[in-house]
């Protein structure tokens, strides 16, 4: 065997080694975790400065209709191609939802902090979601939801699509 044969052997011994060793320590970590109970979440730091109680309904048309739950007024309605960001998280929430065998008449509570995240809260299944991890056009959807006066909202008109 010549020597870069026997350098080339023992990087993939190494490499081979420190495979074993991650997927080693992942076991471990998953092990301790589901031992102890204890889970990694990520909640607001500040107080919420501004809170909407929201219901969210999908209609047989394709409309999404979002509710103020506090007044029973229907703030936006978002058509079959709108609001692909806003449909895509509440479809993570009412999965959530389903898979805790829970029903979707519990409203969300959507949260503009102190410290100016944006929080979508999921009371019935305890779900937090930061929404400022998916970039600022994103979150703009939802402060458009916090913020009914903005233009990119169309307001519901009492037609639907």
């Amino acid at each position: 065997m010549s020597a870069q044969a026997d350098k080339r052997a023992i990087f993939h011994r190494r490499a081979v080694a420190a495979a074993c060793a991650l997927v080693v320590f992942a076991i471990v970590g998953v092990a301790v975790t589901r031992i102890t109970g204890s889970t990694l979440t990520f909640e607001p730091e500040t107080a919420p400065a501004l809170t909407a109680v929201l219901r969210f309904e999908d209609e047989p048309n394709g409309v999404v209709a979002v509710y103020d739950e506090s007044t029973g007024d229907r703030l936006i309605e978002y058509g079959l191609d709108e609001g692909v960001f806003v449909r895509s998280i509440m479809r993570s929430v009412a999965r959530q939802r389903r898979l805790r065998g829970l029903g979707s008449e519990t409203p969300v509570e959507l949260s503009r902090h102190e410290d100016g995240q944006i929080w979508l809260l999921d009371p019935a299944s305890g779900v937090h979601i930061y929404l400022g991890a998916f970039g600022p056009d994103n979150v703009g959807a939802f402060e458009d939801i916090l913020e009914p006066e903005t233009e990119a909202l169309r307001p519901y008109s009492g037609e639907t699509s």
